[in-house]
């Protein structure tokens, strides 16, 4: 299979994005799991974020999601006082 996208968003108070700007920046500083390819912090509007993943294979996502524990993009916006919510694209095609 191909690889799949991650959209992990929420509402977090204004006050809590520099938190979760330097949670991310933090995690992304450790390094990705081979599994990822890339990962973008992102803001719709001032209370709405969102952290989008692209996975090699949705094998590999799957793999994370039965591996137990919360997925880090979840506990970011969690952490920052979001509610998180997941939602997963196949890619059809790429550029």
């Amino acid at each position: 299979m191909g690889m799949v996208i991650s959209i992990v968003e929420g509402d977090v108070a204004s006050e809590q994005i520099p938190a979760l700007i330097a949670a991310y920046k933090s995690v992304i500083e450790s390094g990705l799991p081979p599994s990822i390819q890339q990962s973008f912090l992102v803001q719709r509007s001032p209370n709405h974020v969102a952290i989008i993943t692209v996975w090699r294979s949705r094998e590999d996502l799957q793999a994370m999601i039965d591996g137990g524990g919360e997925p880090v993009a979840r506990r970011l916006i969690r952490e920052a006082g979001g509610q998180p919510q997941a939602n997963f694209h196949d890619v059809l095609a790429a550029g």
